[in-house]
């Protein structure tokens, strides 16, 4: 349990193990240049939740380097899916603090992957507990085991529901006014109107992005990344000289084809 300072901030448990010293170097590590300002562009957030995201990135980097295979959350996942881009930084200035490179691995799709890195992200919000001591903010790391699950189309189904209601006055209004033919015709033609648009309302919204959709937003389904000692094979970024062709996401892909098939270290 974390013990309450008198100014309300939450202090470390002094029973925990201390940090590893590679904490020191990562906690203050300063992401490229642009990057912030684009991250918080592309995502629409405020410059205060870019600054935390970019820090849980920071310490999503410090539990990779801690012995077990780790997944992100979908907000983590996002900074870390546009700090690879900056493959100069990524590869020359980030790696060298890490144990090993830390490469990005995406899923195979495979039946039944998606418990499984459903169980590797909880095993990962239980990892920042016991490393930080407190739980990790549920706006950014949302725990599936204590956040209700979103219920979907809610949105559409008010919207279909005012359409009909809609639709229903347009008739009644045409009745009360069944003396006019004009007025009939202007119901008619509102009512067909309302039927399209309702319509429409129940086709398949956009395709969804990452961290969205079977996950449900909680993480990324098809992303795992793993820290282990040993060669990187063909994403040794020695061998990219900072260019984003070896081993750089593509914007949503990850670098599975790029990397031989998976980029695991």
């Amino acid at each position: 349990m974390n013990e309450a300072r008198m100014d309300g901030q939450p202090s470390v448990n002094p029973n925990l193990p201390a940090l590893p010293q590679l904490w020191d170097d990562l906690r203050t590590y300063a992401l490229p240049d642009g990057l912030l300002t684009r991250l918080g562009r592309e995502q629409r957030w405020t410059p205060a939740f870019t600054q935390r995201a970019a820090q849980e990135y920071r310490r999503f980097l410090l539990l990779s380097t801690l012995g077990a295979p780790v997944t992100p959350s979908a907000v983590v996942d996002e900074v870390w899916h546009l700090h690879l881009l900056f493959t100069r930084d990524y590869w020359a200035c980030l790696t060298p603090l890490l144990p090993a490179p830390l490469h990005h691995e995406p899923g195979s799709g495979q039946p039944g992957e998606g418990g499984r890195f459903r169980a590797q992200y909880e095993a990962t919000l239980d990892a920042y507990a016991r490393t930080f001591g407190e739980r990790p903010p549920a706006d950014i790391w949302p725990d599936p085991r204590r956040t209700p699950r979103r219920h979907r189309h809610v949105q559409g189904s008010a919207r279909r529901s005012g359409l009909w209601l809609a639709l229903g006055a347009a008739l009644i209004a045409g009745l009360t006014f069944a003396w006019s033919h004009y007025a009939l015709l202007v119901a008619f033609v509102v009512g067909l109107t309302v039927l399209f648009v309702s319509w429409l309302s129940g086709l398949p919204s956009r395709p969804a992005r990452r961290g969205e959709g079977t996950s449900d937003g909680w993480f990324p389904l098809y992303v795992s990344s793993e820290s282990t000692s040993g060669t990187s094979g063909s994403c040794d970024p020695a061998g990219s000289s900072g260019s984003d062709s070896s081993c750089s996401d593509g914007g949503g892909s990850s670098c599975g084809s790029s990397c031989g098939g998976g980029c695991s270290s």
